[in-house]
């Protein structure tokens, strides 16, 4: 039962899920922007252009990578969608991040300039930083991608609600009860993670601070090109 449990978290918080999840999370969570400008929340971004966001970053951050694994897979690059295999690990965070780097280049010089939010760009330009990082350090080390994904999305949570203005003025971060139950979450994911025998503690605690310090510091400062 507990192990059951565990495999179905790891595979709805899969990691090709979790750009989706950061970029509903940035527009649907009501927020109050802290400027005169109403686009400086995202919440209040026309439908319109929320469902282009969703549909074109959803093909480059999800669909896009999810068929390259299987043609990988399909011609024998890879034994398992599990990546289980340090070695293996190359070419697929190799190819995902060339995806979420074209997610970015789309936004940056694609996107109204109107509607290019410094949090989306950093939310962006972060995962491939952190993608980056963690395929340098894949040499050495098989990160948990559970672990950074997910304490990225958590660290997305924190940075851009820091940002914001809450619609309860005893609340001083905005959808505070969304944020603790989402790291609640996360602590669960890496756990299964442990349970299933999938990564070391090392190996979960690096995939850990990877995904937040580098989503973190992208969002709340907007280091982006």
């Amino acid at each position: 039962m507990t192990e059951s449990f565990f495999r179905a978290l790891s595979y709805i918080f899969h990691p090709l899920l979790m750009p989706v999840l950061g970029l509903y999370f940035l527009m649907e969570l009501p927020t109050i922007p802290d400027s005169l400008y109403l686009y400086d929340a995202l919440y209040f971004f026309p439908d319109e252009a929320k469902f282009r966001l969703y549909l074109v970053l959803g093909v480059l951050t999800f669909a896009a990578p999810l068929l390259s694994l299987l043609i990988m897979y399909w011609n024998g690059m890879i034994t398992s969608l599990h990546l289980e295999k340090r070695k293996e690990r190359f070419y697929p965070y190799f190819i995902v991040t060339f995806y979420y780097l074209l997610a970015y280049v789309f936004v940056r010089y694609q996107w109204p300039e109107e509607l290019q939010h410094p949090a989306l760009l950093g939310f962006l330009f972060g995962m491939v930083v952190v993608n980056l990082v963690s395929m340098l350090f894949n040499t050495k080390i098989k990160i948990s991608a559970h672990a950074t994904a997910t304490f990225g999305v958590a660290a997305l949570l924190i940075a851009y609600n820091q940002s914001q203005l809450s619609r309860f003025e005893e609340l001083e971060l905005p959808n505070l009860a969304i944020i603790l139950f989402f790291i609640l979450v996360s602590g669960l994911v890496v756990s299964a993670r442990l349970f299933l025998k999938a990564h070391s503690l090392q190996e979960v605690l690096l995939g850990m601070f990877i995904g937040f310090t580098g989503i973190y510091l992208c969002v709340k400062f907007g280091l982006y090109y």
